[in-house]
């Protein structure tokens, strides 16, 4: 009896999933999502079923892939025309999974995930093409799967008759501008966490990054009621995607890191083999209007997510075009809450109402300028009254540009230009 190390893996998910018009689109990336999902589970069914007579030890389901162990008799050739079979059933789609396997010659995790994954770009370069590939359309998706899900995934605005709410219904739930936002989290440095792991440990630390995404995350939405404001358009593994107001969405990230940091603190203290450092995890939010292409949303959220990762250390979040550390990024909330009590403020004029939500931007430096703070003074001096706490805002904005401009880093101006967007949306009706 030989014992092998199947993967599962579904090609091109983000791209199936977004390939989508607007309108319409909350019901469509949902069906699709959960599409992929039943694909998983079909491969995952499948391979079982073959394998129904063998030992067969599931160690991980959840994104789009799977891990398995099986123990079997069965002869190489038939267990390749059997993974055949279930593939080419998907052969004429855009969307397609690829399973290959290993004999397991090592109880070593990490050494096995290399070697499958190393056979698996081989398996993804030998996709058989059919001879109407260049014809293909879009799979269309039959049926309604949407309200079938009981986790995470199943977490969609709906109105009182029970229907999915569209991105455009959702974005007037929004506080102040009607405007939606997409975040996409992932964890940080997954391949380390993983590495030199016992096959206990690995089974315990991927259920608990999986039940975190799902169930925790769920538990977070329902706590802060924000069962309408907030849809889930995939979680599961180790990272989500969301589309929701937002100023809610915003809002999530925030709260999300925090229990997540409580959480991977008393992981390690379960799973002793992980690493003394914090488990953190990176995101990326964009901000858009309601009928923005979806390819194009999910084009940009992937670069802000990946522009956080490429920050030294990552455990950050990109916003507004601006990389903050989550720190940062709690301040300039409270930030933009001042500003927008400066502004709203009975006392104050109108003209403030411009000067304030530019002058951030007016006086940051282009390349390698001088900042130029002496305009963020004037702005200051000759349209606000409430000196005490302008004095505060510009003293620090001021001294942290100035440092950048020097080449000090301990402080991000960038901050104050994310904190004066947030003002921005929520001061617009």
């Amino acid at each position: 009896m030989k014992q092998y190390f199947f993967k599962c893996d579904i090609s091109g998910i983000q791209s199936f999933i977004f390939n989508v018009p607007s309108d319409g689109a909350a019901r469509a990336l949902k069906n699709r999502s959960v599409y992929v999902k039943r694909i998983a589970d079909d491969c995952l069914r499948n391979l079982k079923d073959f394998f129904k007579n063998d030992a067969v030890k599931e160690l991980y389901n959840g994104g789009g892939n799977f891990y398995l162990e099986i123990d079997t008799n069965k002869a190489k050739e038939e267990i390749d025309g059997r993974i055949r079979e279930i593939s080419n059933e998907y052969l004429t789609k855009d969307i397609y999974p690829y399973i290959a396997y290993i004999e397991k010659n090592t109880g070593n995790i990490s050494d096995l995930l290399n070697e499958v994954n190393q056979l698996m770009q081989k398996t993804k370069m030998q996709r058989p093409v059919y001879f109407d590939l260049l014809d293909a359309k879009p799979e269309e998706i039959k049926g309604v799967y949407i309200f079938k899900e009981n986790s995470i995934n199943g977490q969609i605005p709906k109105n009182a008759k029970g229907e999915v709410l569209e991105f455009s219904e959702i974005a007037e739930l929004s506080i102040g501008d009607n405007k939606l936002a997409a975040l996409k989290m992932d964890v940080d440095n997954l391949g380390a966490l993983f590495r030199d792991k016992t096959e206990e440990d690995y089974k315990k630390l991927s259920s608990s990054l999986k039940d975190f995404f799902d169930k925790q995350l769920l538990h977070i939405i329902h706590e802060l009621n924000m069962q309408q404001n907030i849809y889930i358009v995939f979680s599961g593994g180790d990272d989500c995607l969301l589309i929701g107001t937002w100023e809610k969405v915003l809002e999530l990230a925030l709260i999300f890191r925090e229990r997540f940091t409580e959480f991977q603190t008393g992981l390690k203290a379960q799973i002793r083999s992980l690493p003394k450092e914090d488990i953190t995890f990176s995101a990326g939010i964009v901000v858009f209007q309601p009928h923005f292409p979806m390819l194009q949303l999910a084009k940009e959220v992937e670069e802000a997510l990946s522009a956080s990762k490429r920050v030294d250390k990552k455990n950050c979040v990109t916003v507004f075009g601006k990389s903050l550390s989550w720190k940062e990024f709690e301040k300039a909330q409270v930030l933009s809450k001042t500003i927008e009590n400066l502004i709203n403020n009975p006392n104050e004029g109108n003209r403030e109402n411009k000067s304030l939500l530019q002058i951030f931007r007016l006086v940051y430096p282009q390349k390698n300028d001088m900042p130029k703070v002496w305009r963020l003074k004037y702005y200051l001096q000759r349209n606000v009254k409430d000196k005490v706490t302008l004095k505060t805002i510009f003293d620090e904005y001021s001294q942290s540009l100035l440092r950048r401009y020097v080449g000090n880093s301990s402080t991000n101006p960038d901050l104050y230009l994310v904190a004066s967007r947030w003002a921005e949306l929520l001061l617009k009706s």
